[in-house]
């Protein structure tokens, strides 16, 4: 064997070594780092499972039988809050393969808006639009700023404010009636033109936490959020929601200001830390003294 290919086979050896070091590392849960340093305490496994099956366990490690991958060891250490709600471990590949995103909260969000539609009317040497809404909403109220626009002129934006605002209630149906003055410099705008009016809130919501609509897991009992606490680790929260805008809901508890919410894919990591509150509280419960009598 020639100089050459000794050295191939050598770096050969070196990279199956190396590819063999990494794979055991990457599936034992251990850092390379860690290898020439102080041993770590061994983690309690509990359990095996399946991610993408929620409710699955198995005593032992081994491929899943539902898919093409390992199973992930559940440890004794990923406990969960005060309120029973356990964290769930998830492996980088998996929150790919979720499509899990995530949004930081913080305070303010997006500023409320309602869209209506109106038509022009002159009162008074004034323009005004009469917007009739079947969507009420009560942060509306005299002073609110407004833009308006016409299809007459395709591009332009006119601004105004609500005048009044009156509330009916028509079979049951809540709708907004508001009358907005338009400022109008340049004596453009004439009576009974169509009108779109966007009206939005005038009062500060910075010392609101809003989240994303689509962050929220409503089950009809419940209404909860999932955190990202980092490292893979997820945790449910329920939360008591308030106001909504558009896109954007207040939160008003059960989370703080700098938390991380999972806005797609929750729902399976939902899922799947209700089925290990379910088992954990099962494990918990006190035997039955009468058993067996």
């Amino acid at each position: 064997m020639n100089r050459k290919t000794k050295l191939t086979a050598i770096i050969g050896v070196a990279l199956v070594l190396g590819i063999a070091a990494g794979w055991y590392f990457i599936h034992a849960g251990k850092n390379p780092a860690d290898a020439g340093g102080e041993a770590k305490t061994e983690r309690k496994v509990l359990y095996w499972t399946d991610p993408m099956v929620p409710g699955y366990r198995s005593d032992k490690p081994g491929p899943s039988p539902f898919m093409d991958m390992d199973l992930v060891p559940v440890y004794a250490d990923e406990g969960g809050a005060s309120d029973g709600s356990p964290v769930v471990t998830i492996r980088p590949e998996f929150i790919q393969n979720f499509g899990v995103r995530t949004h930081k909260v913080t305070r303010g969000g997006a500023a409320r808006s309602l869209t209506a539609h109106g038509y022009l009317f002159r009162e008074g040497g004034v323009l005004l639009v009469l917007v009739d809404s079947f969507e009420h909403a009560a942060w509306v109220q005299a002073g609110s700023p407004a833009v308006i626009s016409f299809p007459d002129f395709p591009g332009r934006e006119w601004n105004g404010t609500v005048e009044s605002v009156r509330s009916d209630v028509d079979i049951g149906t809540r709708s907004l009636k508001a009358r907005i003055r338009v400022i109008n410099p340049d004596a453009a705008l004439r009576p009974n033109m169509y009108a779109d009016v966007v009206i939005r809130d005038k009062a500060r919501r910075d010392q609101k936490l809003m989240v994303p609509r689509e962050a929220l897991i409503r089950t009809g009992t419940r209404t909860a959020v999932v955190l990202a606490l980092g490292g893979g680790r997820f945790q449910p929260a329920e939360v008591v929601p308030g106001e909504e805008s558009g896109d954007w809901v207040e939160i008003r508890q059960g989370i703080k200001e700098g938390d991380t919410v999972v806005t797609s894919g929750q729902f399976l990591i939902d899922s799947e830390a209700s089925v290990r509150a379910s088992f954990q509280r099962m494990e918990s419960a006190p035997a039955d003294p009468h058993a067996g009598h």
